[in-house]
């Protein structure tokens, strides 16, 4: 639903698409650009591989692309390319809220894993990795007792 395919490709055919266009899709699309946005945009957010929330761990900050889009280098910052890159980043998180393990391309419950200690970490990151083959992975402390709130953002290439 937010794959930024459509409006570049109507772009491309000179089709005006009523919507955001490509690049803002691309990133409100993909869980770790949106997280970062939104950190940017000073939204606060819970403990993550993106910003653990110690003294010194401020949030990813991002200029955003020519295109609109999260530096490759932001980017990175967030990722856990490996499941040794995992281990440390839930060490600065902590497993006492729990640990999810997210495929920023996941969705309808596949690349989703909970985990409370690290020997359950390593094998969950390997099924969050063969779910969604390719995607990114990051963590997020668990938001206890929370119930799930979408946000649905309307825009066009105005605002």
């Amino acid at each position: 639903s937010e794959n930024p395919k459509l409006p570049n490709t109507l772009k491309e055919m000179g089709i005006k698409f009523i919507g955001p266009p490509g690049p803002v899709m691309s990133v409100l699309g993909d869980k770790i650009a949106a997280n970062i946005l939104a950190q940017t945009a000073g939204v606060s957010s819970i403990p993550w591989s993106g910003s653990y929330g110690g003294p010194d761990d401020g949030p990813l900050q991002a200029e955003l692309t020519e295109e609109g889009t999260i530096p490759d280098d932001t980017f990175e910052q967030a990722t856990c390319r490996n499941v040794e890159e995992a281990v440390e980043a839930a060490k600065k998180i902590g497993y006492e809220n729990g640990i999810m393990i997210k495929a920023s391309e996941g969705g309808g419950g596949k690349g989703i894993r909970f985990v409370d200690n690290e020997e359950d970490l390593k094998n969950a990151y390997v099924q969050v990795s063969n779910e969604v083959v390719g995607s990114p992975i990051f963590l997020m402390q668990l938001c206890k007792n929370a119930r799930h709130i979408e946000v649905q953002i309307v825009g066009d290439e105005n605002g």
